[in-house]
């Protein structure tokens, strides 16, 4: 009965879990500010080519790479709210220098500066629910802390551009009350989550998982060689290099991807927007009844499976109503599978570390953003520079490799000693 009495559920996480998902909407509208009107502020802002305007959104992949895992380090240390408010503070003061539209290094340097603070929020999700959620809702609320990211995704891929619109496509000062709109909305997010994010519960949550390391560890750059001792999260880090890398580089190419079929940009960004609606279902729906099951693998295989033909059909097909529908079905089980991921990242390594081991798999995730970004480009440019079909045909073949790394995953039910994983 005292062991029992130990552990407390709190209905007051859902306000906490809901604080959080605003931040983690707030850093994805940001990041996606111009991917959906790529061209126009690229004629805007006086470019020849995409590349410059492509930069703003690959600074939030590429700043994380070095960010990742300090950030990590200071969520373990300091504890998710902490690392939270870091996040929230730089993303609503750096976003405000973007309304100088006019000026491309103001705008760069505001992207950067809202980037150094993503990891710290999204690399948070974990630690936010072992301190509030018990094991059997794990991947669920990792799930709905995703789905924040997602509808900041979905309100940067449909409202920017009828933003745009409704500000003169052709008046460079349209840009700037964009990123106004958008810097108010992360300062009244900032507010918010200040007011209503506890950092801990009276009492904790029952969790079953067992810790590689006690509570009381040194949390520092040596619990990194730990955490890359086990098996699972190895295979891992492979999973998400390729599967948040794909998706990084087709939310940052969307327009241009589509555009040699004919697809118009606000077409363009309402196919992402669809992609990425179905995938919060996916989010909500697959996570849960993977709790229910206690089964992680199964779902990161289905994952992989459905990516390959699906973008592999977008790069294929020109109908604009099959490529509605073949990004629906890819965003529903692709994007599902982030906050299964992270989910099985915990239960590997245990909460005392969870915030160190997200930083290492989100690192290598934005890493591969970066790399199949730029890899997409040279794969265009090396086949005549008009299309994309290639670049996509090579990401279908990279899912291919990604299913049969997955396959090597170790499916333990939680309270399995993470220690008998670190075989090969």
């Amino acid at each position: 009965m005292e062991k029992e009495e130990a552990y407390g559920v709190y209905g007051y996480r859902w306000v906490v879990l809901a604080a959080y998902m605003l931040i983690a909407a707030l850093t994805q509208l940001m990041w996606l500010t111009y991917a959906p009107i790529s061209t126009q502020t690229q004629s805007l802002m006086g470019f020849e080519g995409e590349f410059p305007i492509v930069i703003l959104a690959l600074m939030f992949p590429l700043i994380y790479i070095p960010v990742s895992i300090p950030a990590g380090i200071v969520i373990d240390r300091k504890g998710y709210r902490y690392a939270v408010m870091i996040g929230a503070v730089l993303t609503a003061g750096f976003s405000f220098l973007r309304i100088f539209s006019g000026s491309y290094v103001l705008v760069l340097i505001g992207m950067i500066g809202i980037s150094v603070g993503q990891p710290f929020v999204l690399n948070a999700i974990t630690k936010l629910v072992s301190s509030w959620f018990p094991s059997d809702e794990s991947a669920l609320a990792t799930g709905l802390g995703a789905l924040g990211l997602f509808v900041g995704m979905i309100v940067a891929l449909a409202l920017t551009p009828a933003l745009f619109e409704a500000f003169g496509e052709n008046e460079l000062s349209s840009l700037g009350w964009i990123a106004l709109i958008y810097s108010l909305a992360a300062l009244v997010g900032l507010v918010l989550f200040v007011l209503l994010a506890k950092d801990k519960p009276p009492k904790p949550p029952k969790r079953t998982e067992e810790e590689i390391v006690s509570e009381e560890v040194a949390i520092n750059w040596k619990s990194v060689r730990t955490i890359f001792g086990l098996h699972n999260f190895r295979i891992l880090c492979v999973i998400i290099f390729i599967g948040n890398g794909a998706f990084v580089g087709l939310m940052q190419l969307i327009e241009p991807i589509l555009e040699p079929k004919g697809i118009s940009s606000t077409t363009a960004g309402n196919i992402g927007a669809v992609m990425v609606v179905l995938g919060v279902v996916g989010c909500v729906v697959l996570p849960a009844i993977s709790d229910k099951m206690m089964r992680r693998k199964p779902f990161v295989l289905l994952a992989a499976g459905v990516a390959a033909p699906t973008i592999f059909l977008i790069g294929a097909l020109d109908n604009t109503a099959l490529i509605f529908v073949t990004g629906a079905v890819m965003g529903f089980f692709l994007l599902s599978a982030y906050p299964i991921v992270l989910a099985y990242s915990e239960e590997t390594t245990g909460a005392a570390l969870t915030g160190t081991a997200v930083g290492i798999l989100l690192m290598l995730g934005n890493a591969g953003g970066v790399i199949l970004t730029v890899i997409m480009e040279g794969i265009k440019g090396g086949t005549g520079g008009d299309s994309f079909f290639w670049a996509l045909v090579f990401l279908a073949v990279f899912f291919v490799i990604g299913f049969l790394v997955a396959t090597r995953l170790q499916e333990e039910p939680p309270g399995v000693s993470p220690s008998n994983s670190t075989s090969t």
